[in-house]
């Protein structure tokens, strides 16, 4: 029978403990803007993500670039039972939410006579 030692044992737990630190993607994708202010237009085009699932108190990386020469769009988490606005942020960086919920995220055109875009977003956990 084998029996490790207390310095494999310690190891092998640093090992684990490290591997829950490194940031985990918990979400991405490509959607439009939400210059038409539903999850889905008419013409079945995707303005949200898919819902995802948040805890609470753990740091989240949110992350997005929109495609387009003169165009600025801001991020909102929204609740994905209520459509409740949750946090908004206008430039990439950090958030810890104070409840874990399911959520969204939709991206808002704020510059003039801009819109339907394309926005590539990620959302990971923080470092």
């Amino acid at each position: 029978m084998y029996i490790p030692s207390a310095q494999s044992v310690l190891t092998a737990g640093l090992a684990f403990t490290s591997s829950l630190t490194k940031p985990r993607m918990v979400a991405e994708g490509s959607v439009l803007d939400y210059a038409v202010q539903q999850c889905r237009d008419s013409d079945g085009n995707i303005r949200c993500s898919k819902p995802f699932v948040i805890t609470k108190s753990t740091c989240y990386q949110l992350e997005w670039r929109t495609e387009g020469m003169f165009t600025h769009t801001t991020v909102e988490v929204r609740d994905a039972g209520s459509g409740e606005l949750v946090f908004y942020r206008d430039t990439n960086g950090e958030w810890t939410p104070e409840k874990g919920e399911l959520v969204y995220l939709d991206f808002q055109p704020k510059v003039p006579a801009t819109g339907n875009q394309t926005v590539h977003y990620a959302v990971r956990t923080c470092e």
